[in-house]
């Protein structure tokens, strides 16, 4: 039996010994950390400016701040298991809930302004920039690699790769192709790729050691895949070959980050939770650390309209 990654995976089997994963997280965690906030308005000058979500695995919520200040506006709750983050060039943000659906809120919005469903366990999600289709992995794939939503809307479309066990996040190029980290039957970690209007999932090797899976994304040049627990973020090419590697000082446990331009956005589960944000692709240490979380787990910056 292949030895699960700390984090999600373990969290569930805690929860389930409770209220069994998937549900509400039950028992809450004791009090608020510190810097948590619980506004539950946003006004219009945060709206108008980006803004930088953090889904915290252990509070069970998304905290917004604005970016890159990094000051608290408010927090959306309401989530059966809030997991990965992802949004599209209209700040649109969607929030992934593994118990079974994908819900969007605008820039700024409090309220959900959609419910994607039908997508089994979605862990992770990407926006393409050509189509704006929405592309989302699946925990517990059962051999279906993919779900993505045309135009991030309706029913999706399942692409199946009888290889595959877990896609664990993703990330699109600026052509279309989807990238994302994965592990096959055996607890092994690959690189897969749906490319641009193709109909089958690609298998592709990746040379390095990962202590733990961590987000995948597209950073402008190469895909980024980040090895939780050893505090590194690999940069590829489309074929899985190594380029660079980045070293992240403090930053021993990240989840699903974010890219924005010249900064790595890194939630860091370790305890007690962070977010740290650093020069990339030079790494080192962070120049800005934001704290007050459980679990942080996954990061997207919305820009405004």
């Amino acid at each position: 039996m292949r030895n699960l990654p700390f984090g999600r995976l373990s969290f569930c089997v805690w929860v389930a010994l409770f209220a069994g994963c998937g549900g509400a997280l039950s028992p809450e965690p004791s009090g608020p950390p510190s810097g948590a906030f619980a506004s539950a308005v946003v006004d219009g000058s945060a709206k108008g400016q980006a803004l930088l979500y953090i889904s915290d695995l252990g509070a069970n919520s998304v905290d917004v701040f604005t970016y890159p200040q990094g000051d608290p506006v408010t927090k959306l709750t309401g989530f059966g298991s809030v997991a990965g983050l992802c949004s599209d060039k209209a700040g649109d943000v969607f929030v992934v809930d593994e118990t079974g659906t994908v819900d969007v809120y605008a820039h700024g919005g409090t309220t959900p302004i959609r419910k994607l469903g039908g997508a089994g366990t979605p862990y992770g999600c990407s926006v393409d920039p050509v189509t704006g289709n929405l592309g989302v992995t699946q925990l517990s794939s059962s051999e279906n690699a993919f779900a993505v939503y045309p135009k991030a809307k309706g029913k999706p479309k399942i692409f199946v790769d009888t290889q595959v066990d877990v896609t664990w996040f993703c990330g699109y190029d600026a052509k279309g192709n989807l990238f994302a980290d994965a592990w096959d039957h055996y607890g092994r970690v690959m690189l897969v790729e749906l490319t641009k209007g193709g109909k089958t999932v690609k298998n592709l090797k990746l040379g390095e050691k990962f202590q733990n899976t961590g987000g995948t994304m597209w950073d402008g040049s190469y895909v980024a895949i980040a090895n939780r627990g050893a505090g590194v973020i690999y940069r590829s090419d489309e074929t899985g070959n190594l380029v660079h590697t980045v070293k992240l000082k403090n930053g021993p446990d990240i989840e699903q980050f974010w890219v924005d331009g010249s900064t790595l956005i890194g939630p860091n589960e370790a305890s007690p939770g962070s977010v740290g944000l650093w020069h990339y692709p030079g790494g080192g240490a962070p120049f800005k650390t934001l704290k007050g979380f459980y679990t942080p787990f996954g990061a997207t910056v919305s820009v405004t309209r």
